[in-house]
């Protein structure tokens, strides 16, 4: 709506462009012409300013938005990642349990789990990958034989529990570091002295 505000005399006081809409025209004294004029003035300014406060707020929500969704695949890309090394450390923890204790009762499965994570926390190295490929300490990691039971993917449901357990903290041997079997000393389950 565009307005147009005449005094008395008949001279024009406030006539703006007239955007699409309605026209209003008002005929008063100069001093209420005036006073129209200006309250037109200040309703329109406030008009616009309400109008670009809401289009920021509009905007702002955006961005808002926009970054709560990218925050959310992060998150969902970061967890993917992780399940990812966890699943790969449990294979290979896993293949290294078949390797060294296929053979053995599951409890000295999971005590072979647990000695290479009782390692991890005394930090022979930094990571599952780096205590079991850590030169001279695994037979398997050093002649071949994990990484073609890896390739194979061929390890038995009880050496992937075994893996699972010992991952979760669980230790039927404390703190062990080592196994064996012809140490004869320490904690013995299988064949398999444990210390």
């Amino acid at each position: 709506m565009s307005v147009q505000v005449f005094a008395a005399d008949g001279n024009s006081v406030f006539a703006p462009e007239e955007p699409q809409g309605a026209k209003l025209v008002v005929t008063a004294d100069a001093e209420t012409a005036q006073n129209v004029s200006q309250s037109f003035l200040t309703y329109t300014e406030t008009a616009k300013q309400q109008k670009a406060e809401a289009e920021k707020q509009a905007e702002e929500a955006r961005k808002a938005e926009e970054a709560r969704k990218a925050e959310e695949a992060r998150k969902a890309e970061e967890e993917r990642q992780k399940k990812l090394a966890q699943e790969a450390d449990t294979t290979l923890l896993a293949a290294l349990i078949y390797c060294e204790a296929g053979n053995q009762p599951y409890d000295g499965q999971v005590a072979v789990g647990a000695v290479v994570m009782n390692r991890l926390k005394a930090g022979y190295a930094s990571t599952l990958r780096g205590v079991i490929y850590q030169s001279g300490q695994f037979g398997p990691a050093m002649t071949g034989k994990l990484d073609r039971v890896l390739a194979s993917g061929n390890i038995p449901s009880s050496c992937r529990q075994a893996a699972v357990d010992a991952l979760s903290g669980v230790s039927p041997v404390g703190n062990a570091l080592h196994f064996g079997d012809g140490v004869n000393a320490g904690i013995k389950i299988g064949a398999h002295w444990f210390h």
